[in-house]
């Protein structure tokens, strides 16, 4: 019971210091803790190819249900390939560059991995631009957390 109050106590405390958003992560209203890791390389050559992972994790103690997942991609990253765990279902318009991903129910302490196989296409550019992942969730704060990151032109 002990255990059960500290856990509580420290997530209360964590949202009234975070504002119940922070880079990344979010406060649910049930106690939930959302979290966004957007892993990529730092920097690459011009046509280079890596991945890109971008990972939904729970770090509450209660499950989030229905968490809908875009991905929105600038046109200096082409996709080669796009993987996701079972039980995430993706849809995707050919030509578009938003990927949208439903996650049924995200337990306590598990992640979830949607993987990009890029190659990069810079042009003229030093950087890509802005890798946007935007989760939906009705108990979030303003409905939604967004995470996002760029990648370099490696010299």
């Amino acid at each position: 019971m002990k255990r059960n109050a500290f856990v509580i106590a420290s997530l209360i405390a964590l949202a009234a210091l975070a504002g119940c958003k922070t880079s990344g992560m979010a406060l649910t209203s049930r106690g939930q803790l959302l979290k966004i890791n957007i892993i990529h390389p730092k920097d690459l050559p011009e046509a280079g190819e890596d991945n890109l992972d971008v990972t939904i994790s729970n770090r509450g103690v209660k499950d989030v249900r229905d968490v809908l997942v875009d991905v929105d991609l600038p046109p200096q990253l082409i996709v080669l390939d796009q993987t996701n765990e079972r039980g995430v279902t993706v849809m995707h318009d050919p030509g578009s560059s938003v990927y949208h991903f439903t996650l049924g129910n995200v337990q306590p302490a598990e992640s979830s991995t949607i993987r990009f196989h890029v190659r990069t296409a810079f042009g003229t550019l030093r950087e890509t631009g802005s890798v946007k992942v935007t989760a939906w969730q009705r108990d979030l704060p303003g409905d939604k957390l967004i995470e996002t990151a760029v990648i370099q032109l490696r010299s």
